[in-house]
């Protein structure tokens, strides 16, 4: 069972619908929504919240933004420093100046950060007020679709900005832009500066008519050499290409569609819902069935961007649990690796849901092996009141190798907005991996076996559980007298418990007494066992069968007593006449007994006196026991030794 994870809950005064983390510092969390152009009692707005303690959020920076526009409908920090940050938002004009072709929806604010302790101090000693210090600025407004006017709509918004992985203030970034509800979607790519402006688009792709890009997301190459890899999808199609930090054109990267969801013999296609790159040749995507019946993650392996040719395969899939009907959204986080060595890395992966839940998972990588099993880590249920609309990992940057002990806990935080006002952020703890070592990858949940000791010791524990069924169903037979007793289960089983689990049933058993130790010469016997056509093999003695129904003469009237079965004692004779077997058998009293048989009371005394010397030597019955037990017993007449002694009498 995973542990506990802390969070803290803020509710604002306007539904959120987008959230973004300083990538510095993951204290910090900017979240934007409101309630849209001219809607009374419901503002528009920007809030930078402290998220430092883990069971409470504070609002530090508030920016109040006009009711005549459009809310806050997607948000990204483009560049952070340790003073202020300044992010991407995507806000349409009002319907007014959209009407004039003027549709200013990239806005590019300047957000301070609050002064520490300290530095408060220090200012309050100045002249220069604190409050003017912590502030924001609105940099700029700009407009980079080229999709305008009755073209585009008046419900056209910027539906998304993505910006690329923070590797460093001095690395550069890249962002993506993309339409909302436009007659043809539109995917603008820019370099991601302070104020992006028509001179920095790097790219443009135009799409088909009805077409939109669902989600979008950018990666680095990991080179250093300016060079982005792109993924988008329309919900059926997963699309890839290229881009560099350094181009300045307007015309459409070299675009590949990589993967299709094939159609199915009846009924309707899946659609992917967001996608996130795990690494430059691997993508992460959020799929839904129809009709809204469930939702799995789906791993692809990419080709390089100079493998054109290799085909894209799925490597992993996952269905999500049941109550999840469909999934909203998607974000991961790769924990990073640890020796230098060691690349193996685990990545984190938050899904929302339709019932206001995240599930997290993770899910290993190793160089050499691939990327193993998701596997499921937390569901967190009933996180928002209201259908979440955006989350969000902060970024994770692993302390510097070697480890010291002088190196605090290390954690993540997962942020979650709603249309209920609602903000949630999740501590999450990681832990070392290994523990002693100097230099140690962190995960969220330590890695077990591998995937072959898993599936080894999951087909062990089915064949033993196949084995222990076994066990007690032969057991069980054994009782009821329907099953050879290989187990031996009636001799070490108490009565009370057999009795609970039922009486034998009544069937025709034959058994072959071994009389070899008789005192007759001729009889040298071997104890065998008929098969029972009925209830198969059943190995008794005469005077287990005897027992039984005496106990039950004791309890009952000695008349009415036994009536159900009758016991038969016969001895065969081999074709050379040198031994002879005695057969015991019991068939019931309502079946017409073949042979010629006597009870016992209708034996003369030589042929009981052989018959007693018989029984008694091959131990069904003793001198102390009477012959009061045998009474009743049929004994037939063709046995050999009978008749020999029935033959020496009539010379």
């Amino acid at each position: 069972m995973a542990p506990a994870i802390p969070s803290a809950k803020l509710t604002l005064s306007c539904p959120l619908f987008a959230a973004d983390f300083d990538p510095r510092n993951s204290d910090y969390l900017l979240v934007g929504g409101g309630g849209g152009e001219g809607r009374s009692g419901v503002g528009n707005r920007i809030a930078l919240l402290n998220t430092s303690k883990r069971d409470e959020i504070t609002e530090s920076t508030e920016i109040e933004l006009s009711r005549d526009e459009d809310s806050v409908m997607s948000m990204a920090v483009a560049q952070a420093s340790e003073d202020s940050m300044i992010s991407l938002a995507g806000i349409n004009s009002s319907t007014a100046e959209q009407k004039r072709d003027n549709n200013q929806h990239l806005r590019s604010f300047k957000i301070d950060l609050p002064k520490k302790q300290g530095e408060k101090k220090m200012l309050e000693k100045t002249t220069i007020p604190v409050d003017s210090v912590e502030k924001s600025t609105l940099l700029s407004r700009t407009s980079l679709f080229r999709t305008k006017g009755a073209k585009a709509g008046s419900d056209t918004y910027q539906r998304i900005v993505r910006i690329s992985p923070w590797r460093g203030e001095k690395l550069s970034r890249v962002g993506a832009i993309t339409t909302g509800l436009a007659q043809s979607g539109e995917i603008v790519f820019f370099q991601a500066i302070s104020m992006p402006k028509e001179s920095d688009v790097i790219g443009r792709i135009r799409l088909s008519d009805g077409e939109e890009a669902g989600d979008i997301d950018i990666i680095d190459s990991g080179k250093e050499d300016g060079k982005f890899r792109v993924a988008y999808t329309n919900g059926v199609d997963v699309f890839t290409c290229q881009i560099s930090s350094s181009t300045r054109s307007s015309t459409a990267p070299d675009v590949s569609r990589v993967y299709t969801i094939p159609l199915l013999e009846k009924g309707k296609r899946p659609k992917f819902r967001a996608l996130r790159f795990l690494s430059p040749t691997s993508l992460l995507l959020l799929q839904n069935a129809p009709d809204r019946s469930g939702s799995e993650l789906v791993v692809l392996s990419l080709p390089a961007s100079n493998e054109k040719n290799k085909a894209v395969t799925i490597v992993r899939r996952k269905k999500l649990r049941k109550t999840i009907k469909m999934g909203l959204g998607l974000d991961v986080c790769n924990l990073g690796t640890g020796a230098e060595n060691d690349q193996t890395q685990q990545i984190i992966i938050a899904v929302t849901g339709s019932d206001q839940s995240i599930e997290l998972l993770t899910l290993e990588y190793n160089p050499e092996k691939g990327y193993g099993k998701l596997w499921p880590y937390a569901s967190l249920h009933d996180v928002h009141p209201f259908s979440v609309t955006r989350i969000c990992f902060s970024t994770f940057t692993p302390p510097s190798h070697p480890v010291t002990p002088e190196v605090g806990p290390q954690y993540i935080k997962l942020a979650s907005v709603s249309m209920g006002n609602t903000v949630v952020v999740h501590t999450i703890p990681l832990s070392p991996f290994p523990v002693s070592s100097r230099t140690p990858r962190y995960v969220l949940a330590i890695p077990g076996e591998s995937e072959t000791w898993a599936t080894l010791l999951s087909g062990f524990t089915a064949l033993f559980t196949v084995l222990i069924v076994c066990v007690l169903l032969q057991g069980y037979m054994e009782i009821k007298g329907g099953a050879p007793s290989y187990l031996g289960v009636s001799e070490w089983l108490p009565p009370q418990v057999q009795s609970v689990l039922g009486h034998p049933t009544p069937s025709l058993s034959v058994e072959r007494i071994d009389t070899s130790t008789s005192s007759i010469p001729t009889a040298t016997t071997t104890i065998s066992v008929i098969p029972n056509t009925n209830t198969g093999n059943q190995r008794q003695s005469l005077r287990d069968i005897l027992r039984p129904r005496q106990e039950q003469e004791a309890a009952t009237d000695a008349v009415t007593a036994g009536v159900n079965n009758n016991i038969i004692v016969r001895c065969t004779t081999t074709d050379d006449g040198t031994s002879n077997e005695i057969l015991i058998e019991t068939i019931p009293s309502e079946q017409q007994i073949q042979d010629e048989t006597r009870p016992w009371e209708e034996l003369g005394e030589e042929q009981q006196s052989l018959w007693k010397q018989r029984l008694a030597d091959a131990g069904h019955w003793a001198v102390e026991e009477g012959e009061t037990i045998l009474k009743g017993v049929l004994f037939a007449e063709y046995c050999g030794f009978v008749r020999e002694l029935v033959g020496e009498e009539l010379l």
